[in-house]
């Protein structure tokens, strides 16, 4: 009788065991499609910031655009959020500048890009 106590505790103890198993590795899993989606998501924000700067570059080469209508402040915080306060301070079409006087010369003509 003893014997059978000893045998079900241990395959009771085994299938704990494996249970537990489980439930961490599916953690585990769960943490790895979390990191995953997250990545995605701040891949996409960065595709539609920098599908953005290039629509706001191409306005900014042309010498009627009025650039008073851009929010510098509202996407330099954006931009922060995605990368370092550093390098989104750098962004010289963020100023507000002239692109002719960026560039030194012509914008370019009819050649801007359209997103």
């Amino acid at each position: 009788m003893g014997v059978l106590k000893d045998l079900k505790i241990a395959d009771l103890e085994k299938e704990l065991r494996a249970t537990k198993d489980e439930a961490a590795q599916r953690l585990i899993d769960m943490n790895g499609e979390k990191q995953e989606i997250a990545q995605d998501a701040k891949v996409s924000a960065a595709i539609a910031m920098y599908k953005i700067q290039l629509q706001m570059a191409a306005e900014a080469q042309d010498p009627a655009f009025d650039k008073s209508s851009w929010d510098v402040e509202g996407w330099k915080a954006r931009l922060a959020e995605l990368e370092d306060e550093d390098e989104a301070e750098d962004i010289p079409m963020l100023e507000g500048g002239d692109a002719e006087k960026d560039q030194g010369g012509e914008a370019g003509g009819d050649g801007a890009v359209k997103v």
